[in-house]
């Protein structure tokens, strides 16, 4: 099999989903959870006996993780893209109400369930009232930027911002643009976010959380989208591995890096972690990896992403806040990604999933099954 794209015709009123990149979306969380779940001291490491340079392979790992919302953003941007773009031809145009509908009833829901019982539930961090009006506004992560870090579980709703920061925009673009134009946009949206970040190099510790800055990996998922036309990449399982190779060692490389969180870094290692998402993308799509465990785990990723964090502060809390051992480590972090599982679970089929039904008959063109 050759490198490149296979362009396989897609019927005009074909469904669009691709199980592969739900397992994609998994992945995207798991690095999120490892992020925020194992810890990068290389002091708490070596105390249990683990050598200087596998702990510090260890909190590069840990830190990597948070590149999983990146890889979560270059996701978002290649399927919403490639959906709007099969409803252009199918259609002829774009039917804006009908997609912000779609996105309420698929981000709504859940975002704010979330949002209120983190200003109402007084354990495992509320959230302060003075952040509740910029997140009901969809604009946490500018609050963030502003004000810093809030302490709230709930504070992870910070990158859905950014999504529906995109969502409200985008679909005008595909609408009234043609595709050569949004590419274009594409390429400018990359050059955006590295001007961007250069510019706020000297503030590095808020870079990750402003959208101009993030908007790289939105702009690469476009143009992925424009540029496969319907296929996608046909490549030997060989060029697929070295793909997923270089992109989880450029992650990690930037993981062992980020802790400088310096000017340079800013400059150099945010379009170096795009590109390994990039590149753990495309050995992904367009595979046969379908294992339904796993695609069903995709599938509730939304609800994974936004409860862990509630789900690690409730397994400490139950600790008593002590995960010094090892093995009170391993009970912790088991335990939170089962408590995670088990809340995304009842989340998506108690919450979400009557909305998803609801969904469906405002779709033009037929996506992921509910």
């Amino acid at each position: 099999m050759n490198g490149t794209p296979k362009a396989v015709p897609a019927s005009r009123d074909a469904a669009f989903y691709r199980p592969e990149l739900d397992i994609l979306r998994l992945f995207a969380f798991l690095a999120v959870f490892i992020s925020h779940s194992v810890p990068v001291d290389q002091k708490y490491l070596t105390r249990h006996n683990f050598p200087r340079w596998l702990a510090d392979w260890i909190a590069a790992v840990s830190i990597s993780g948070r590149y999983g919302v990146v890889l979560f953003f270059l996701l978002s941007a290649y399927l919403i893209t490639s959906l709007l773009l099969r409803e252009k031809s199918a259609k002829g145009s774009i039917n804006v109400r009908a997609f912000y509908i779609r996105r309420i009833l698929r981000i709504w829901p859940l975002y704010f369930f979330i949002l209120i019982v983190a200003v109402l539930w007084p354990w495992a961090g509320r959230l302060p009232l003075p952040y509740f009006l910029p997140f009901l506004l969809l604009a946490g992560n500018w609050m963030i930027v502003v004000a810093g870090w809030p302490g709230s579980w709930a504070s992870i709703l910070w990158s859905v911002s950014i999504e529906e920061q995109f969502y409200l925009s985008w679909p005008l673009a595909i609408k009234f643009f043609s595709r050569t134009a949004c590419l274009y946009a594409a390429v400018g949206l990359i050059a955006v976010a590295n001007a961007v970040r250069i510019y706020l190099s000297g503030s590095a510790e808020r870079v990750f959380y402003n959208t101009f800055a993030q908007l790289d990996s939105i702009g690469f998922g476009i143009l992925c989208a424009i540029m496969f036309k319907g296929s996608v990449p046909s490549l030997s399982t060989a060029r697929r591995l070295l793909l997923a190779f270089v992109g989880l060692a450029l992650l990690i490389t930037c993981g062992h890096y980020v802790r400088m969180e310096n000017s340079v870094f800013v400059m150099v290692g945010y379009p170096c972690a795009t590109m390994g998402c990039l590149a753990l993308f495309l050995s992904m799509c367009g595979t046969s990896l379908k294992w339904p465990p796993l695609v069903y785990l995709g599938k509730i990723s939304y609800g994974l992403y936004v409860y862990h964090v509630l789900a690690l502060s409730l397994v400490s809390t139950a600790l008593g806040h002590n995960v010094g051992t090892l093995f009170r480590f391993l009970i912790y972090w088991c335990g939170g990604l089962l408590l995670t599982v088990a809340l995304a679970s009842a989340s998506y089929r108690w919450l979400e999933t009557p909305f998803l039904h609801l969904k469906e008959k405002f779709a033009a063109v037929k996506s992921r099954p509910v």
